[in-house]
């Protein structure tokens, strides 16, 4: 359903719940934020936020889809390979890093972060699968490399959203002059 399709009640209730994840989680790690109190701060009652989310997850997960969409941009790989679509990524995160912060961090939802880790495996592993199905050598099992990729890939998400100064584009250069040199081609093609 398209946002402007949305009934304006459910608009600022989402809304309201949004912004109080995000006003709790300033003092408590979203893991630790129970619905009665999410619901509270909210001033939206309990049945009302089941009638939108089954968990506080599924509304920490609502605050990250922009990310999640950016993720999996199949465009973005397309344009510009690994290092375009990992740019992308991180520039997405640096750029909403007032409100993923909150969420992906080490006191934030460690379902929404495994989300994360699982879309960025399974981006890299589509990559990975692409470059083997044009003939590229990979000299290692696609599962386990995407899932050392993914993982790395989130670990860049986290400093990106520590670090305000952090240079993006300098960021994923070294990331991918770290790869083994048969690797680097097949991801940056």
């Amino acid at each position: 359903m398209h946002a402007e399709h949305v009934d304006p009640r459910t608009r600022r209730t989402v809304l309201a719940l949004r912004h109080a994840l995000l006003e709790l989680a300033g003092s408590t790690p979203v893991a630790e934020i129970d619905i009665s109190t999410l619901c509270r701060t909210a001033g939206v009652h309990r049945t009302t936020f089941y009638k939108h989310f089954a968990t506080v997850s599924d509304l920490g997960r609502c605050l990250v889809t922009g990310l999640l969409a950016r993720i999996d941009d199949p465009a973005i790989t397309a344009e510009g390979g690994f290092a375009g679509w990992l740019t992308a990524v991180l520039e997405q995160a640096a750029g909403n890093r007032h409100v993923y912060r909150h969420i992906l961090t080490e006191r934030g939802d460690p379902a929404v972060q495994r989300l994360l880790c699982e879309r960025l495996t399974a981006a890299a592993h589509a990559a990975l699968l692409a470059a083997a199905a044009r003939g590229e050598h990979l000299a290692m099992a696609p599962d386990a490399l995407a899932g050392a990729l993914g993982y790395g890939c989130y670990g860049l998400v986290e400093a990106a959203l520590a670090d305000d100064t952090l240079d993006i584009r300098e960021t994923v250069d070294a990331m991918v002059d770290l790869l083994p040199e048969p690797l680097r081609p097949v991801l940056v093609a």
